[in-house]
């Protein structure tokens, strides 16, 4: 008879062993999607914090899109954007020349060169953007003195 008592109190031991096992497995199964869902938040919010990033970066040169400028700020827009994968055109009448480089500034500078941007002078200024709306070249169209 003693041991049908015994299992008798094993059974309700059982069942709870069981339902913390449940229990576990449901509190698990509740982490991970909440990890995964936390994991999706950050991907987002990091896409987000990207792009806005690059606008504030940006957001000197797309001010000047579209506007005349003179050039001494032609000169300082080469000077910050040269070398950071912009390439800067100046178009002077049929003349067109393109840099890439920093160094180039220094041509811009020297009144003596054939290169040099008088800073009175007036230009047109355009962005041209890839499809990524990654600002790739800013061009300078010279105005007429």
């Amino acid at each position: 008879m003693n041991y049908k008592r015994n299992r008798i109190e094993i059974a309700p031991r059982a069942l709870l062993l069981a339902a913390g096992v449940v229990l576990t497995v449901v509190l698990i199964s509740v982490m991970v999607s909440q990890f995964k869902s936390a994991e999706e938040m950050i991907n987002v919010s990091s896409a987000v914090i990207s792009e806005k990033t690059q606008d504030l970066k940006d957001s000197e040169l797309t001010g000047i899109d579209g506007l005349e400028v003179n050039g001494s700020d032609v000169v300082n827009v080469c000077r910050k954007r040269l070398g950071n994968g912009i390439n800067v055109t100046l178009k002077n009448g049929s003349k067109s020349v393109t840099y890439s480089d920093s160094s180039d500034v220094s041509k811009l500078k020297d009144y003596e060169s054939g290169e040099y941007v008088k800073p009175s002078t007036k230009w047109k200024c355009r962005l041209v953007k890839n499809k990524n709306g990654i600002i790739t070249e800013i061009i300078f169209t010279k105005k007429g003195d």
